[in-house]
């Protein structure tokens, strides 16, 4: 049912961000970076929340509203439902639809060979994760019929940049990153489907380089690719080598997720259906994770509408900001994370995952300014997690499912 989405949090205020621009330099000689746009805040990343970026066509967003419309009428006419209650679950039908037109995905690899994240604008529901253990390659996609986003490593790109057909191309420099070369290639897949490749060095990981891409499917302009893969994609590249000085890693079974530093375990206990559960408190804030058994095929089909609707978040914490939300894959394996963050005021995270065995909820309280941790270091630590298993459950078929969110 609609009006147990998670999404009746989404709230209708703009989210606030820092005025600092993008500054992509350009080594002398080199061409401009396409799409550059120096008006962009350079946390613009930081919001999940796609806005007119989003890969939702307009037609797609008009057929949920006309759906949405006759089950409002059925419920009314066949269901018997009273006027107020129709108008709740139409108010809350809307709020589902506006945060999924504005959801982000965030990918993030970490092994003995990776350690980075990054994040795109749109709504991507599928992936694949190709790992070659041979040679060090890691390549992790993430994409939806209209889209496509991946993040990979090997020992070396200058080989693949070379052999692109196109001669759009170039250097840059950004911080972080010690050096950047991008590629625009008019094809890919053998279709009319633009990419975007950036290969980039992180300051922190000298020896290493990875490569970032992205396209859109049969859109042959290709200043929307050059947009968000300049003024998001790649602002949002971060080592996640500074993890340690403020989060700390925790094992849990399978389960291996951070925890902000300071937290005490202060308890834990079973709970009913043999569930369980880790309750974290300290410095102003309180952090709670819950496991309990679920039932996965080999499809590996995802969807946490049960989990969200006992969790009730909605109820809990409503600011003035707009809710946001992403899907963030973690070596190949997704979760959906849930972002009420009021600045200045009572803040909430919930992040809801599984494994082959147990479906987890993470739900991370606190007020924003009262404690030693930034919304983005708290939100970074919430992302993070792997399963002790991970090959074998990267080994099905791997998808968020969609029709429970529409």
């Amino acid at each position: 049912m609609l009006r147990k989405s998670i999404v009746v949090m989404a709230l209708a205020a703009a989210f606030t961000l820092n005025v600092s621009a993008v500054q992509i330099e350009v080594p002398a000689g080199q061409p401009p970076m396409p799409g550059a746009d120096a008006s962009i805040p350079a946390n613009a990343y930081e919001n999940y929340r796609t806005g007119s970026l989003s890969n939702v066509r307009a037609s797609d967003v008009i057929e949920l509203h006309s759906k949405s419309e006759k089950r409002m009428e059925m419920y009314a006419t066949d269901w018997g439902l009273t006027r107020d209650e129709v108008n709740q679950i139409a108010s809350d039908s809307e709020k589902m639809m506006d945060l999924l037109v504005n959801e982000s995905a965030v990918v993030l690899l970490h092994d003995d060979r990776t350690n980075i994240r990054a994040s795109v604008p749109g709504l991507l529901l599928a992936s694949k994760y190709y790992p070659k253990r041979s040679d060090g390659e890691r390549l992790s996609i993430v994409r939806e019929n209209s889209m496509f986003f991946a993040i990979g490593t090997k020992p070396n790109y200058d080989d693949a940049l070379r052999k692109l057909k196109s001669e759009r191309k170039g250097e840059f420099i950004y911080p972080g990153i010690s050096h950047g070369k991008w590629a625009i290639e008019t094809e890919s897949f053998g279709e009319n489907t633009p990419a975007m490749v950036a290969v980039v060095g992180l300051d922190s990981q000298p020896n290493k380089e990875y490569m970032i891409g992205l396209s859109y499917k049969n859109q042959p302009v290709t200043d929307k690719l050059e947009r968000v893969m300049s003024n998001y994609v790649i602002p949002s590249i971060r080592s996640l080598d500074d993890m340690d000085h403020y989060s700390e890693s925790v094992n849990w079974d399978n389960l291996i997720y951070r925890i902000p530093k300071g937290l005490t375990l202060i308890g834990q206990k079973s709970l009913k259906d043999s569930a369980e559960m880790r309750d974290y408190s300290g410095l102003g804030m309180r952090l709670i994770v819950a496991k309990k058994p679920v039932k996965v095929d080999d499809k590996y089909m995802y969807s946490f509408i049960n989990e969200i609707s006992e969790v009730k978040p909605e109820s809990q914490i409503i600011g003035d900001v707009s809710i946001q939300s992403a899907s963030v894959w973690n070596n190949g394996v997704p979760s959906f994370l849930v972002d009420n963050y009021q600045p200045g005021k009572k803040s909430l995270m919930h992040r809801f995952l599984r494994d082959d065995k147990n479906v987890y909820i993470m739900s991370l309280v606190y007020t924003d300014g009262a404690i030693p941790y930034s919304h983005i270091q708290l939100r970074n630590t919430v992302e993070y997690s792997d399963f002790a298993n991970i090959e074998t459950l990267r080994n099905k078929v791997i998808r968020i499912q969609s029709q429970e969110r529409m």
